[in-house]
Order: C-alpha cells, then structure tokens, then sequence
C-alpha cells in the first residue's frame, strides 16, 4: 500500500476528514487513505480547531449546531488554551438573516483565526480526497480558498472575491461523498485535460465550503 502523499510504503491510516469532524451517530462509512509514517502528522488539536471554527460558523445545518453543542463546547471546557486560541481576539459585528421573513439584524462575534492551521487542515484533507478518487496522488501544491473567511475589514478576501465572481457564471457544482451532512466534495474541470488541474470544492455541514484551487507550475504536493 502507498502513502496518498508522496507514495512511499504505507504504515498507517489517515481519516478525510479527521473523525472528530463528525458526530458520533455519523460515523459509519468513513473515508480513509494510507499513509506513510512521514505524512501521518499528530495533527488532531489543528482538526479539532478547524472542526470547531467550521461548525460555530452562521449557515450550516442542524447537524452542525448540533455537533457544536455536544462536542466543540466540551473540547473547549476540556481545553482552555483551545478556547484562547479560537475566541481569544473577537469583536462583536451584526449580520442580516436572509433566510427569516423579517430580515432581522442579529448579534454575533467574529473572531480571528489561525489561516495556517486551517490550510494545513484542508490541503490534508483535499489531497486524500483526491487520491481516494482517482488512487493516486494529486501531484501539484495546493491553493486553499473560502468566502466563509473574512479579512480584517470582513470582507472577502482575493480568492473569496473570485469564488463569489465563479459561482456566478459556472453550473452548479453537483457533490458527493458518504456522509454528505458531514461532508461533500466536487471536482471541477478546467480547461486542462489533466485531472491534476481541477479545483476540487469541500462543503462541510451542507453550508461551508471551501475551495481548493491546485498551483499548474508545481509538479508534485506539498503539505
């Protein structure tokens, strides 16, 4: 068996996206990937950061609510230097719900985040998803981007800009996976044949995606 990152003997297994991401009840048919001793970095306190900066997040589902209730608030209890690190620096803002009658304008906090410790999360889970796929590796680095994460002046950043413009003009992405209240992919073709040069989107708790865009100068994956 080969690692899903740089196909070398494989000695473990990494769970995409790590287990922690999903509830308890959810947890059947989840995707793994082999991975050699190298690539298979103790990186659970960055996906328990990551899964609970994505489930506290405004327009997901139920499930993630839920999954924020149960498990998130307890990690943060459990930890205090978690809870530090997520809500430490915040500042109070005001959003519009543009799924009520009324429109309401509704209280909430935002707070400032760890943008290495959540590309980190997301390349390792978009590399395997890849290679689960299509039973090699994705042989090129990997630009990780979101409209759901807001710049300083909350707003979109450049790669979140150019989503937003996207989504505007292309067909609606039609996802899969096997736990899609947890977690879906789509692969998006570009004007290259190779797979190697799609943009693969990541929705997580049916609301927030993210957006993997690969680096066509580079020939082979970087964590």
């Amino acid at each position: 068996m080969a690692c899903y990152i740089c196909g070398q003997t494989a000695t473990s297994v990494e769970h995409a996206p790590a287990k922690c991401f999903f509830p308890e009840d959810k947890r059947t048919n989840l995707t793994t990937v082999d991975s050699c001793s190298m690539h298979n970095e103790d990186t659970s306190k960055d996906d328990e950061y990551v899964r609970n900066i994505i489930a506290m997040s405004l327009g997901n589902n139920q499930v993630a609510l839920d999954h924020f209730l149960k498990k998130c608030i307890k990690s943060f209890i459990k930890s205090p230097k978690l809870l530090k690190a997520t809500t430490g620096i915040n500042k109070r803002v005001y959003y519009k719900d543009n799924d009520a009658t009324d429109e309401e304008i509704k209280p909430t906090y935002t707070f400032k985040i760890d943008r290495n410790r959540i590309d980190l999360v997301m390349r390792k889970i978009a590399y395997a998803t890849y290679y689960k796929k299509y039973g090699t590796t994705w042989n090129r680095e990997l630009a990780i981007g979101t409209e759901y994460l807001r710049n300083e002046g909350l707003g979109a950043d450049d790669f979140g800009l150019l989503i937003q413009a996207a989504k505007k003009v292309l067909i609606p992405a039609t996802f899969e996976g096997n736990n899609p209240e947890v977690f879906q992919f789509s692969f998006q073709q570009t004007e290259s044949e190779d797979t190697n040069d799609q943009i693969l989107i990541m929705k997580f708790y049916e609301g927030f995606e993210v957006w993997v865009f690969p680096l066509s100068d580079t020939t082979g994956p970087k964590i």
